[in-house]
């Protein structure tokens, strides 16, 4: 692809969702190398449910997909709006009980 084919594409999808227009399923899929970000929501025997972060110029978003796991197994696509993200970073705090030291005598 060349550039301005990419940068037609990004002003197209992002019109699209600026419009609460669904995107196709082949959308969605071509959105998949803009990914910034993946997770495995549930992990199945056939299919993982996975959410991609996808960026387009310095938007963020979320998308939803199914991703095969064998090679008779399809990834699926489902038409969808695109939800806008940002990342938050989170401190979690944990408490760890170790021995004290033992004194002598």
């Amino acid at each position: 692809m060349t550039n301005k084919t990419i940068n037609d594409f990004e002003k197209e999808i992002l019109r699209k969702i600026d419009n609460n227009e669904p995107l196709t399923e082949d959308e969605i899929e071509e959105l998949l190398y803009y990914s910034v970000d993946s997770m495995v929501v549930n992990t199945g025997r056939w299919v993982n449910d996975k959410i991609e972060i996808v960026q387009l110029e310095h938007r963020t978003f979320s998308i939803e997909w199914k991703q095969g796991l064998t090679e008779n197994q399809e990834s699926l696509f489902a038409s969808q709006i695109p939800v806008e993200v940002k990342s938050v970073t989170k401190i979690i705090e944990t408490t760890e009980w170790v021995k004290l030291e033992q004194k002598n005598g």
